[in-house]
Formats: C-alpha cells, sequence, structure tokens
C-alpha cells in the first residue's frame, strides 16, 4: 500500500492542516507492512491563476496508488488519475458562505473548490456532520461516499496546571477572518478587568476599537505551534464564539490544555464541546459577555468545564483518527478493485 497525502504550501500562521496530517501520515506509516509507502507532499506554489495549474501538474507528477489531498487545495486532486485510489478530505464550506450567489466568485469556488473535486474523489472525508450536511445541502454528492473523521489534537497540548486570575483575567482569543467574531468580543470585554490576547492581524477599526475603549490587549501573529501551545498556558480562558466552523480545533486545544473556553451554541461547536465549553450566542454581545463573567466569577462552573474539557481531549487523538484514515483507505482500494467506483 503506498499512500502519499498533498497538503497546501506552508505559510506563516497557518499550520493547523499540515501538522495534523503530519502526524497522521507518521502514525499511519508506523503501522504498515514492508514494501508500503506513506510520505507527505507541500505544494510548490501559493494559490493565484497560473499556480492553480502548476500544483495541478505537480500532484499528476508524483501521485502514487492511494492519494490524498488533505484540504484547502482541493482542486489539486484534479490531477490525480482515475486509475488510482483518490480521497479528498474538505474542512468546511467556508467559502461558499463568504460569497452570495450573485458573486462570480462563489461559482468559481463551487465549481473548482468543491463540485469537479467531488467529483474526482472516489472518497471525500469530512471532519463534522455540521460539514457533511452542508456539502450534501450546498453541492450535493453521494452520500454513501462521504465519511466524517474528525481532527485531533495535537500531543503538544497537555495539561499545566494555572491558579486563576480573578483580578486580571488572561483571555486568550486566536484567529483573524471574519467568522472568528472578534468584532463582538471586543465589545463585550470593553470594561472588563482583563487582558486580552489577540493571536492574528487585526484591523485599523479593531485597533482604534481597543485604543478608544482602553482594553487590555496584546496582538501577535504567525506564531509557531510551540508559541501558541505557550499562549494556552498562560491564558486563564479561552474565547471561541465562532460565526461558522467545520470542527472547531480550538475547543479540542483549549480542553486538552485544561482552560475553560467559551464556545458558540451552534453546530459543529455544541456538539463537539458538550459538557466541556461554556457555550453563548455568539451574535449577542451581551451573552459572551456573561458567559465570561461567569467563568470568572464562578469557580464551581469553571472547575467543571476544565475536567470536561480534559475528559473531552482524549476522545480526539491521533492513533484513533490514524485507523479510521487507514481502514478507509483499504476500504477504497477494494471497491476500485472490483470497480465500485467509476
Amino acid at each position: 500500500m503506498n499512500i502519499r497525502f498533498f497538503v497546501r504550501k506552508k505559510y506563516p500562521g497557518y499550520f493547523s492542516i499540515e501538522q495534523l496530517f503530519s502526524a497522521v501520515c507518521a502514525t499511519i506509516k508506523a503501522q504498515l507492512p514492508a514494501g508500503s509507502s506513506c510520505n507527505i507532499e507541500e505544494m510548490p506554489y501559493f494559490f493565484g491563476p497560473v499556480n492553480f495549474f502548476r500544483n495541478i501538474l505537480y500532484v499528476r507528477k508524483r501521485q502514487q496508488a492511494i492519494n490524498h489531498i488533505t484540504g484547502d487545495i482541493h482542486y489539486a486532486i484534479l490531477g490525480c488519475s482515475r486509475k488510482n485510489c483518490n480521497v479528498l478530505t474538505i474542512h468546511d464550506c467556508v467559502l461558499l458562505e463568504k460569497y452570495g450567489k450573485y458573486d462570480p466568485r462563489y461559482w468559481l469556488f463551487k465549481t473548482l473548490w468543491y463540485s469537479l473535486p467531488m467529483r474526482r474523489a472516489d472518497l471525500v472525508t469530512v471532519i463534522s456532520e455540521k460539514t457533511k450536511t452542508d456539502l450534501l445541502n450546498k453541492i450535493g454528492y453521494d452520500e454513501k461516499k462521504i465519511k466524517v473523521v474528525s481532527n485531533f489534537v495535537s500531543d503538544k497540548f497537555v495539561y499545566v496546571p494555572k491558579v486563576f486570575n480573578r483580578e486580571k483575567p488572561e483571555l486568550l482569543f486566536i484567529g483573524s477572518t471574519a467568522n472568528k467574531n472578534l468584532d463582538r468580543i471586543l465589545q463585550a470585554v470593553a470594561g472588563v478587568n482583563c487582558h486580552l490576547q489577540i493571536v492574528g492581524k487585526i484591523s485599523e477599526q479593531q485597533q482604534l476599537f481597543i485604543e478608544s475603549n482602553k482594553i487590555a490587549a496584546t496582538i501577535s501573529f504567525e506564531l509557531s505551534l510551540e508559541e501558541l501551545v505557550e499562549k494556552y498556558k498562560a491564558a486563564d480562558m479561552v474565547l471561541f464564539p465562532s460565526l461558522y466552523e467545520g470542527f472547531g480545533m480550538l475547543i479540542i486545544e483549549a480542553n486538552a490544555a485544561g482552560r475553560p473556553v467559551i464556545t458558540s451554541n451552534m453546530s459543529p461547536m455544541k456538539e463537539i464541546a458538550g459538557k466541556a465549553a461554556c457555550l453563548v450566542d455568539p451574535y449577542d454581545v451581551g451573552s459572551i459577555r456573561q458567559g465570561i463573567e461567569k467563568l470568572i466569577q464562578d469557580d464551581d462552573y469553571r472547575t467543571s468545564i476544565v475536567e470536561h474539557g480534559l475528559t473531552n481531549a482524549r476522545l480526539y487523538r491521533v492513533n484513533k483518527v490514524a485507523g479510521m484514515y487507514l481502514d478507509l483507505y483499504k476500504e477504497a482500494l477494494q471497491n476500485k478493485k472490483q470497480g465500485l467506483y467509476p
């Protein structure tokens, strides 16, 4: 069995997909029999009109018996021969949420990032039931060929006890895209005696809001995974009231680090978190503020969130996820041999 993972070109500050599948690849490789292989290929080019085709050709020249396009670069699967077994992972449909149907970019992304790549794939994996539902509603596809394989938390995120600072807690926020909901978070923490640690680039308007409301904040970006882990260790709580996610990895990272987390009372966040997070209405500034204040003031509630979080994090480990992928590859190869895929 020869497996090749294709990942997007590394970009400073964006490393979640690459880290995930590097760990999956290493775990699978250790389980393969002699004579088999499992390797990762990083795309040589960032996205652009010319690089779009260059990346497709790159995949075509380096494909193996099993090719797994790991997310974001969905279009790269167009370089894979139908003779091989081709797997595509889709993390979310955020590109289709970003643009309206009257915007030409909506149809560009729908066609080149979703419809055509999904047709070329023998199997599509998604990271949550939410993403599966979105794909069925927005794209249409054979439901039997969509498999849910969740993400997992890096083993670098470990529990380090910390005395909660009730006087001036450290609030950690990670992200820079609109769906992460920083504007409402800034409104929610205005007037709260806290320090806001923002990981991600912010806009001029957000910077002006921070200054005019005298919010104690530190902004950093393009961090390594190790630096990000240190941010979790220093935090008293993690803020993640996102408006849209395919999974919600920050919930599990906060759980594994033993930090209470606030997240959205929306799918898939509420299913991923269960009892391991304080759920709020992400569209309601008052609800976000109430969640923050409850975690600050209610010691028993905060402790319960942390305890449930440590238990929850154990469900999302690399051995389990790698085993699921390996079983899917074996099944897909068998189906390919039997002519069950076109």
